[in-house]
């Protein structure tokens, strides 16, 4: 999301260049945080039953961390933005079905145990989890369901538990967090007027 000053009067452009910047940092800070504060407070539509229970929570846009960490401010002499250049972002704020590029079909993590395992093995993708886990355990699907069991004879035989849940597709809902509200609105046409009265001498 950004913002920028559409017009100016020629006789005053150079000295709106000169003087904007500074402003033009501020109000891009501020959309950094103002797309922050949007992902904490929480964006409906609540995540499924499955998703909190993976991530052991409930907080929508909220795994790692690595989302709100990734939103940057940018700013010129006459614009200011805060986006976002992670890969995932654009489905979270747009919406859209994920369908797999490489495989027949989605591993999606069947329970908090895989998230689990995965923080265990570093390895954050089904595909690398798999192939660490190997030496370990052993794996078998039934339906629509990939299990694993840890190797060992009698009763050193691991019991056996959900691993993947394979989908030919998942629907995300828009959860917008890069925008400007009623409030962003008010306090950025704020701060734009104080810096261009400011710039040209006259404040006020």
């Amino acid at each position: 999301m950004g913002v920028k000053v559409i017009t100016r009067p020629p006789d005053y452009a150079k000295m709106l260049d000169a003087g904007l910047a500074p402003v033009m940092k501020k109000a891009s800070m501020y959309l950094q945080s103002s797309a922050n504060k949007k992902i904490n407070s929480g964006i409906s539509p609540a995540n499924a039953p499955l998703t909190q229970e993976v991530k052991e929570g409930s907080q929508t846009l909220r795994d790692r961390g690595e989302l709100a960490v990734s939103i940057s401010p940018h700013s010129g002499d006459l614009w200011a933005d805060a986006s976002t250049n992670l890969k995932y972002a654009r489905i979270q704020q747009e919406g859209g079905t994920i369908t797999p590029k490489n495989a027949k079909a989605l591993f999606i993590p069947a329970g908090a145990k895989t998230r689990t395992l995965m923080r265990s093995y570093n390895a954050w993708t089904p595909r690398s989890l798999l192939s660490a886990m190997e030496g370990e355990y052993n794996f078998f699907k039934a339906g629509r369901v990939f299990f694993a069991y840890k190797k060992g004879k009698g009763k050193k035989r691991g019991k056996e538990f959900a691993l993947f849940i394979i989908s030919k597709s998942v629907k995300i809902p828009p959860r917008p967090f890069l925008y400007i509200d009623e409030k962003d609105q008010e306090y950025l046409m704020k701060l734009i007027k104080e810096g261009v009265m400011s710039s040209l001498g006259r404040k006020g």
